[in-house]
C-alpha cells in the first residue's frame, strides 16, 4: 500500500510539472453574452458582410493600406495584492510588444511564411482623459476580489470593477487575476460599449524580455497573451476558426487547422497542411509567435476604415498632446485657456460665484450658482417645471427624446452614448411656458428601452402630476399635453349646423354639442407599406408581415393565438369629441382558424377598454378568404374622448391560429351617415391564397456560396433555425436576424434549413457550393 501511495504522489508532482497550455476564453465569454444580448448575433454578422465586401471591393487583401493607425489605449489595474499591481515599466513593455507585433519589427519575426505583414496599426497609452484632462494612460484600483472570471465584472464600477472610458476613443484593457488558469479574453466588434475591451492576467501582460522584477508567468511572459486578444478585438478569429477542418476563420491566406496548437511543435499538420503555429492567432508559447498574415491585416484594417465599426478609434485624438490651462489669478471667471480650472494642472484655482440672492437668476460670476462654493443658491422656474426620468436599458446610445410646440419649434432634445452606462437613470428639469408640446421618445434600433434588453422605462411629470410613462415601444412614442390653463374660445352656433360661420373652436365639441355638420373626415389610413403607420404591436404574438396575405400591397398585420395585449396591435390616440359617429373599417385574411376561435374590435373611451365587435370563425367568416369589417360607433352609445383608440386582438388557442389585419380606416362623421342595420358588417370579398405559412416562406438563392436571404413571412424576426445535413445532424443553429443567415464555413453538400417560431415551423431544402 505505502508503494501504491508513492506512486500516485509521484504521478500528481509530474502533472505538475507540466507547463501550463495556453486558455482564451474570448469564445465562452462571446456565448456568455450572446444570452443577455439576443441581437449580438446579428450585429456581428452585418459586421462580417460589411467586412467581406470592404476587402472585395479593394480587390486584393494586401490593398487594404494606407495611413498608420494609432489607437489610444487606457489600462485600468484592478489588483488584489502588490504583485498584482503591476508597475508603468511593466505596462509600458507591453505596449513596446504590442508595437513590434503588429507593425513586424519584432526581433524574432522571419521569412518562415511569406504572407507575414506589417499591419500597419500601432498603439499608445492616452494622454487625454475624456474630461480633457492630461493623464498617464493608467488607472489603478484596489480590490478584495481574488478572481474575475470572464463575465466581465471587472468591467463595472457597480460589481467593483472600473467602467470603461469612452469605447468609441480608447481601447480598454482591464488587468486583473481572471483565475482557473485563463490568460485572456476579448470582445468582438459589434459588443456593448458598457463592456468593450480586452482582459489579461497581470502576469502574462507585459515583456520579461524589456525588463527586470515584472510580475510574469512563463512560458507566456513575452506580451503575446495581449497581442493574441487584440486580435480578436479587431475581429480575428481563433487561426483553426474554432472547429475542424471545414470551419474556417474567414482568411484566405492561413492554412487550415483542426485545433490548437500548444507549445512550440512548428512541423504539426492537419487538414492536409503545415500549420501555422507562428501565427498571434494560435495557442502557442508567446516564444513561437511572430506573426500576422496580410488576409489578417485586412480584416483588421477594414473594420477601422471608413463605415467600420471601429472607425472611430482610427480617428481617435486621445494620444495627442493634453491642453494647458491658464489660471492667472486663482479664480475661475471664465479666460481660463484649455480645461477648466480646478483640474489637477490648476490646482491653486478657487470659485467665487456672486449669488447674493439666493436665487440663480443669470447675474452669477463663475460656475453656475448651486455649486458647493453656493449651496443656499436655489434654480427658480417662473414657468412651467417638468422633469423627465429615464432609465436607460442595455443600449442607451439608441435612445433620445424631444419636446416641440405645436407650432413645430423644438424647445428641448437631447441624445445619449454609451457613455451613459446600462441600466443607468438620468433625470432632465426643464423650464417650460404655458403652450401644448408634443413629447417624442425614439430608440434608434426599434425596440423601445423595456423589455427584451433591460428593464428601460421613462417618466415625464409636470407641476400637476404625471403626464406620461413607459418604455415599452417601437421606434418612438409621441404624448402631447399642454402647460397652463387658457380658456377655450366659445363657438357660436346658433342654427345647430356647422356651416363655417361659427366663432371660436369647431362646433360639436362639449361647448356645442347640438351642432352637426353632415360631413365625414378621415382621421386614420394604416396600410402598413412603410411602417405601423401609428399602431403600436403588443409583442411576440403580433408582427408587420410581408407575404400575399396582405389584402392590398405586400404588408399587413398579423395576429394569432391568445397571449392578451400580446396578440394584439393598438392604435395612436384621436380626439373624436365633436363627432356624431365614428366608423371602424378593416379588411381582414384568417387562416387555420377553427370553428368557434374569433377576433376582437375594441375601443378604449379615455377611461377602459370595451369590445365592440367579434368576428368568430365559422359563423362570421371561413379560412382562406379576405373580408372587409365595418364597425360604426354612436356618440350616445359610448364616449368620444380626446384620447380614443382601437385595438385588434386575437382569441384563437395557441396553435399557429392566425388572421392578417390590413387597409384599417377612421372615419368621423358629423350628421348620422349609418343606420343601425350596417352599424357592425362584415362582406366578403375574394378567395385569398391557400395553404400552410410554407406558401409564403421564401428562400433566396437556393444554391449559395455563403448568403441566404429568408423571407420570414408570418414569422418573427427572432425567429429560431437549424441546418440539418442530409443524415438529419445539426451542423448549424442559432436564431435569425434580420432575414439573413451565412452558411460560408458549411461543407458543399445538400442541406435543410428549418424554422421555428415557437409553435410553427416549415422546412426548405438548399445547396452549399
Amino acid at each position: 500500500m505505502k508503494n501504491f501511495t508513492l506512486l500516485i504522489l509521484a504521478f500528481l508532482c509530474m502533472g505538475a510539472m507540466v507547463a501550463q497550455q495556453r486558455d482564451c476564453s474570448t469564445m465562452d465569454n462571446l456565448e456568455y453574452r450572446k444570452q443577455l444580448d439576443p441581437q449580438l448575433e446579428a450585429r456581428m454578422q452585418q459586421i462580417e458582410e460589411f467586412t467581406r465586401q470592404r476587402i472585395q471591393e479593394m480587390g486584393s487583401q494586401e490593398s487594404i493600406t494606407g495611413n498608420i493607425i494609432t489607437i489610444p489605449v487606457v489600462v485600468h489595474v484592478i489588483y488584489n495584492n502588490a504583485n498584482e499591481n503591476i508597475s508603468q515599466a511593466q505596462i509600458q513593455s507591453q505596449l513596446d510588444v504590442m508595437n513590434e507585433d503588429f507593425r513586424r519589427t519584432n526581433t524574432d519575426a522571419d521569412t518562415r511564411w511569406s504572407q507575414a505583414a506589417d499591419t500597419e496599426i500601432q498603439f499608445c497609452l492616452a494622454t487625454v482623459d475624456p474630461n480633457g484632462n492630461a493623464t498617464t494612460g493608467i488607472t489603478r484600483k484596489s480590490s478584495s476580489t481574488t478572481a474575475w472570471g470572464t463575465n466581465d465584472a471587472m468591467k463595472k464600477s457597480s460589481q467593483g470593477g472600473v467602467d470603461p472610458w469612452n469605447a468609441s476613443e480608447y481601447l480598454n484593457m482591464w488587468v486583473c487575476n481572471i483565475g482557473g488558469g485563463i490568460l485572456g479574453y476579448a470582445q468582438f466588434p459589434g459588443g456593448s460599449a458598457a463592456t468593450d475591451g480586452v482582459v489579461m492576467g497581470p502576469q502574462y501582460f507585459g515583456s520579461s524580455a524589456k525588463g527586470t522584477g515584472f510580475y510574469l508567468s512563463a512560458p507566456f511572459d513575452l506580451g503575446r497573451t495581449t497581442t493574441h486578444e487584440v486580435g480578436h478585438y479587431l475581429n480575428l478569429r481563433h487561426i483553426w476558426g474554432d472547429g475542424g477542418c471545414g470551419v474556417d476563420d474567414f482568411v484566405s491566406d492561413t492554412p487550415a487547422s483542426d485545433g490548437a496548437n500548444y507549445g512550440c511543435d512548428s512541423t504539426h499538420v492537419s487538414c492536409a497542411s503545415t500549420d501555422m503555429v507562428q501565427n498571434y492567432m494560435d495557442y502557442s508559447d508567446d516564444a513561437c509567435m511572430n506573426l500576422y498574415t496580410a488576409g489578417q491585416k485586412a480584416r483588421m484594417r477594414a473594420i477601422l476604415d471608413a463605415g467600420g465599426s471601429r472607425r472611430s478609434l482610427a480617428l481617435s485624438d486621445k494620444c495627442g498632446s493634453a491642453p494647458t490651462p491658464t489660471c492667472t489669478d486663482g479664480v475661475q471667471n471664465g479666460d481660463e485657456t484649455g480645461v477648466d480650472c480646478g483640474g489637477s494642472s490648476c490646482a491653486p484655482c478657487t470659485i467665487d460665484p456672486t449669488c447674493d440672492d439666493g436665487i440663480q437668476n443669470g447675474d452669477e460670476t463663475g460656475i453656475d450658482c448651486g455649486g458647493s462654493s453656493c449651496a443656499p443658491c436655489q434654480t427658480a422656474c417662473s414657468d412651467n417645471e417638468v422633469t423627465l426620468t429615464i432609465t436607460f436599458d442595455q443600449y442607451p446610445e439608441e435612445t433620445s427624446w424631444s419636446i416641440v410646440t405645436d407650432g413645430g419649434t423644438t424647445v428641448a432634445s437631447t441624445s445619449y452614448s454609451a457613455a451613459n452606462a446600462d441600466g443607468s437613470t438620468v433625470t432632465e428639469t426643464l423650464c417650460l411656458p404655458n403652450d401644448c408640446y408634443t413629447f417624442t421618445i425614439n430608440d434608434a434600433y426599434g425596440d423601445g428601452i423595456c423589455c427584451t434588453y433591460g428593464s428601460g422605462s421613462y417618466t415625464l411629470t409636470g407641476p400637476d402630476g404625471q403626464i406620461k410613462s413607459g418604455g415599452s415601444f417601437t421606434s418612438s412614442e409621441a404624448t402631447d399635453f399642454c402647460l397652463g390653463s387658457t380658456p377655450p374660445p366659445t363657438p357660436t352656433c346658433d342654427d345647430g349646423i356647422q356651416n363655417g360661420d361659427e366663432t371660436g373652436i369647431d362646433c360639436g365639441g362639449s361647448s356645442c354639442a347640438p351642432c352637426a355638420t353632415g360631413g365625414t373626415t378621415t382621421l386614420h389610413e394604416g396600410y402598413f407599406e412603410s411602417g405601423l403607420d401609428g399602431w403600436t404591436d403588443g409583442g411576440g404574438d403580433c408582427y408587420r408581415y410581408n407575404g400575399s396575405r396582405s389584402y392590398e400591397g405586400s404588408y399587413s398585420m398579423r395576429l394569432r393565438d391568445n397571449s392578451g395585449t400580446r396578440s394584439a396591435m393598438t392604435s395612436e390616440t384621436f380626439d373624436l369629441r365633436g363627432y356624431d359617429q365614428v366608423e371602424f373599417k378593416l379588411y381582414f385574411y384568417p387562416n387555420s382558424m377553427e370553428n368557434g376561435e374569433d377576433f376582437w374590435i375594441r375601443y378604449y373611451n379615455g377611461s377602459s377598454w370595451s369590445t365592440v365587435a367579434t368576428y368568430a370563425s365559422g359563423s362570421s367568416f371561413s379560412n382562406g378568404n379576405f373580408y372587409s369589417a365595418t364597425i360604426t360607433l354612436n356618440s350616445a352609445d359610448v364616449n368620444f374622448a380626446s384620447n380614443s383608440q382601437f385595438r385588434v386582438q386575437c382569441d384563437a388557442s395557441a396553435n399557429a391560429d392566425q388572421v392578417y389585419i390590413d387597409q384599417v380606416t377612421v372615419t368621423g362623421i358629423n350628421g348620422a351617415r349609418a343606420t343601425a342595420e350596417s352599424a357592425n358588417s362584415i362582406q366578403q370579398l375574394r378567395t385569398g391564397p391557400q395553404g400552410s405559412v410554407s406558401g409564403d416562406f421564401l428562400m433566396t438563392p437556393t444554391i449559395t456560396r455563403g448568403d441566404i436571404t429568408i423571407n420570414l413571412a408570418s414569422y418573427n424576426v427572432n425567429s429560431s433555425y437549424r441546418v440539418l445535413n442530409l443524415l438529419g445532424q445539426t451542423v448549424k443553429a442559432g436564431t435569425l436576424k434580420n432575414g439573413r443567415l451565412n452558411v460560408s464555413e458549411l461543407k458543399s453538400g445538400v442541406y435543410l434549413l428549418e424554422v421555428s417560431d415557437e409553435e410553427e415551423k416549415i422546412v426548405q431544402k438548399f445547396v452549399k457550393q
